[in-house]
């Protein structure tokens, strides 16, 4: 029999140690630690605090919507697939594969996830916004915002991956979110993915619930 370890919380447990150990997070917050740790964990690659950001209060911010039981808006399924669903109030909204999107998409020809963010009105104010394939989405989320066509989110959890404008969408993100006063967690680069969006809140999510169980 091959010698390995088998029980899951002490395979998470000594990894999340590991992580620890090999990286300074003196200059992150307790919770902040949590969500990079998990983060880190989830993509095995130590080098990903380097492009890690957090505007300040934006894990605080993410706890106070979960406590006033907000919606949590994402990009694509795969984002809401990945979350501790049965920890929300209400499912995650996901709306690539509405109808009317899929048709106007078709007819504008933009991606399916750019304009499922038009129709993210009724439930955006003070919402957990996570994107973590489709960087149209970020940008388009940015352009409703700064031309006041939609409420601001609580939280905007921003992890795109790719090579054509998830670079650039994050760092657009990064360096106005302060004059939109807009929290945000978001990592630089073309690094990012859906399952790192999903991690981040679901790091957000079981901190609420240790904290409020």
């Amino acid at each position: 029999m091959i010698d390995f370890e088998r029980h899951p919380e002490r395979i998470q447990a000594r990894s999340f140690a590991i992580v620890r150990e090999q990286l300074d997070l003196r200059h992150l917050t307790a919770l902040e630690q949590d969500i990079a740790v998990r983060m880190i964990y989830a993509c095995g690659d130590p080098s990903l605090l380097d492009d890690l950001r957090f505007s300040h209060g934006a894990a605080a911010a993410g706890l106070a919507a979960l406590a006033q039981e907000t919606t949590v808006l994402c990009d694509v399924n795969l984002v809401a697939s990945a979350l501790h669903q049965q920890r929300l109030v209400h499912p995650p909204v996901c709306l690539i594969n509405n109808q009317q999107v899929i048709v106007n998409a078709k007819v504008q020809q933009h991606t399916r996830s750019m304009v499922a963010v038009d129709y993210w009105h009724p439930f955006i104010e003070g919402s957990i916004v996570l994107i973590g394939n489709a960087p149209t989405a970020l940008f388009r989320l940015m352009e409703l915002i700064e031309q006041h066509k939609i409420k601001k989110p609580a939280l905007v959890i921003a992890v795109p991956v790719g090579y054509t404008g998830a670079a650039e969408s994050k760092q657009y993100l990064w360096e106005h979110h302060q004059a939109l006063e807009l929290p945000c967690i978001t990592l630089l680069g073309t690094r990012g993915s859906s399952v790192l969006a999903a991690t981040a809140m679901n790091a957000l999510i079981s901190h609420y619930h240790e904290c409020t169980f």
